[in-house]
């Protein structure tokens, strides 16, 4: 069993990670030669891991620790899916479901105002 406030920062910790690797040059070269709809996918992501960083970490603990909790199976599922997802960065579609995916999971805990 994983405490709240470790599943919150690993959540975060997963977060930020993805937004650096959506950040480098690998990613962005991968990126370009993909179709307009995968980069508009692309920029929709990077909109809602930014929203999702700051509601969670705005998020207190004492509101959203139950629902961490209940949710613990599924968080640490879609963490380890990302994780694994970024290590191949050229997957770009792969890599963009799994950020979705997780967005979607943390949406249930923490109400995120996502675009995509």
């Amino acid at each position: 069993m994983t405490s709240p406030t470790r599943l919150k920062q690993e959540t975060l910790s997963t977060l930020r990670g993805t937004r650096r690797d959506m950040s480098t040059a690998k990613w962005l070269l991968a990126i370009q030669r993909q179709p307009k709809s995968v980069r508009r996918d692309d920029a929709a992501a990077r909109l809602d891991i930014e929203m999702a960083i700051l509601t969670l970490g705005n998020a207190k603990l004492r509101d959203i620790g139950r629902q961490l909790k209940a949710n613990e199976a599924e968080l640490k599922a879609g963490i380890a899916e990302l994780r694994k997802a970024r290590k191949s960065l050229t997957k770009v579609k792969t890599a963009l479901k799994k950020v979705n995916d997780l967005l979607r999971m943390l949406n249930t805990i923490v109400k995120l105002p996502l675009i995509g």
